[in-house]
């Protein structure tokens, strides 16, 4: 900024000075009234003629002369005509370069379809440095040009992040059984809410463009339509997760209005289980009473805080667009210029997050669609005035709109997990604290579909269904990311 102030300060001093009375010639600073000093009233009353002289008094200014006085009108109005076109295609003579920084407002939103879990950055904000080049040349009685872009952005200050599988689904965790008579006692659905803020994320943009100049005119107005490549990628980050999950028995809905139970279960002395759903309550402070009763827990219902990274995505949009510049000269000085821009670019998004068993945090997710799989929408309007012959300030607005629908999902599965989970209930027994049961005389037996483990069976069920531990689901991901800025930048032609 400082730079800046300095720079208008010199630029303006040539205006100020002249309004102080002084004008430049030579190598000599002179006022107006110097100029005036070496004649006399007199003399500067020279073409007067006495209005009683009668030839004088009606005679007319000569041919000569008037034809001089619309000659010398014709040539400034010719003069200022040729500022105002060169004016209207200053940054299409030879190169050009615009330079600026935008601050953003934008969201990231990413849904998922089978499950219905919606996760969502808000507000999150950026301070994006942008530079542009370009070079317009002629061939034959057309003008082209060509520009290239570049954008790195950096987040500011906190925005905040939620995980929602409660309000719009949640995922389908196992089927409970009753070992009295292998009958299923119901769906163990788990729902979670989990937010978070993120900080610290960054931006990386580029694009290149082939365009016609002004291929389209209309008085003061010039239209450029141009084709190129467009490439967006931004990182973003989630620390400090508060979340609550919550386990239910069953869901109900009337007109509308969802109403889960928890998911109460009792293990007995004799190993087998129960949910206990709300009509076998008769009183909330003690739910259920018997000496063959071992334990009471509510399944997998539990708080939780991760203070570190919790979350991590890295997200890309990048494909061919097409679009139309608009430039308007109000004058010499002042112009108006937007952009209208229709892209159809590729998507895929990389995700670290905690929908893994044991919170692990490689590679958790891939959402992605091939080029024109995605659809963006840009716009821009800027208002420049001319400060030198050569440079050129501006303020605008940005607005930038990608969207992708049916995008397909990976989930990288931790197989090693699986497996030692899958290998103690066919053990059995106290393992690391955790008791697995009597267990099993063969694997077999462990998958009997009546006698078996549900879990084992549910595990290698997924073994299956998900090839090297890797579940994939078409058309799984609905996803958009919106921005919209203001942009002060400057603007120099060559």
């Amino acid at each position: 900024m400082r730079k800046i102030s300095y720079f208008l300060l010199i630029s303006l001093m040539p205006v100020a000075a002249s309004a102080a009375g002084t004008y430049y010639t030579g190598n000599v600073y002179r006022t107006p009234q110097t100029s005036y000093s070496t004649q006399t009233y007199a003399q500067r009353q020279t073409g007067y003629t006495s209005p009683y002289t009668t030839s004088s008094y009606y005679s007319s200014p000569s041919y000569a002369s008037r034809y001089n006085t619309t000659a010398t009108n014709a040539t400034a109005q010719k003069t200022t005509a040729a500022s105002q076109s060169a004016a209207a295609s200053a940054k299409k003579s030879g190169f050009w370069l615009d330079a600026g920084i935008t601050h953003e407002f934008a969201q990231w939103q990413m849904e998922m379809n089978q499950s219905g879990s919606i996760l969502s950055y808000d507000n999150i904000g950026w301070n994006v440095l942008d530079v542009t080049g370009g070079y317009s040349f002629d061939v034959g009685n057309t003008t082209m040009q060509i520009d290239a872009g570049l954008k790195y952005g950096m987040q500011w200050g906190e925005s905040y992040m939620y995980d929602d599988d409660i309000t719009n689904g949640g995922y389908l965790v196992t089927t409970w059984i009753n070992a009295n008579n292998n009958s299923e006692i119901g769906d163990q659905i788990g729902h979670a809410m989990s937010i978070g803020t993120s900080q610290g994320g960054n931006m990386l943009g580029f694009n290149v463009g082939f365009g016609l100049t002004d291929f389209f005119k209309w008085g003061n107005v010039s239209i450029t339509p141009s084709i190129g490549y467009r490439y967006l990628k931004y990182k973003l980050e989630t620390e400090n997760n508060y979340g609550l999950s919550v386990d239910t028995a069953a869901c109900f809905e009337v007109n509308g209005e969802v109403q889960c139970d928890p998911a109460i279960i009792i293990n007995y002395s004799d190993g087998t289980q129960q949910i206990i759903w709300r009509e076998d309550i008769t009183d909330p402070m003690q739910p259920v009473s018997g000496s063959n009763i071992d334990r009471i827990d509510t399944a997998n219902t539990y708080y939780y805080y991760q203070p570190g990274v919790s979350h991590s995505y890295e997200t890309t949009w990048a494909g061919p667009y097409i679009a139309l510049d608009m430039d308007y000269t109000i004058n010499q000085n002042n112009a108006v210029n937007g952009r209208v821009e229709l892209g159809f670019p590729g998507y895929n998004s990389v995700g670290d997050q905690p929908y893994r068993f044991d919170w692990a945090h490689p590679k958790s997710v891939e959402d992605s669609t091939g080029m024109f799989g995605a659809i963006h929408l840009g716009l821009g309007a800027n208002w420049t005035t001319a400060i030198t012959d050569s440079v050129a300030l501006s303020i605008g607005l940005t607005y930038d709109y990608y969207s992708v629908s049916g995008a397909d999902a990976k989930t990288y599965l931790n197989g090693s997990y699986y497996t030692e989970w899958y290998n103690n209930i066919l053990q059995g027994g106290i393992i690391n604290g955790v008791d697995y049961g009597p267990g099993f005389e063969s694997e077999s037996a462990m998958l009997d579909p009546e006698t078996g483990s549900p879990t084992a069976i549910n595990i290698k069920n997924l073994e299956t269904e998900c090839s090297g531990w890797v579940c994939s689901m078409g058309g799984e991901i609905e996803s958009f990311y919106k921005s919209m800025g203001v942009r002060v930048g400057v603007n120099a032609k060559f």
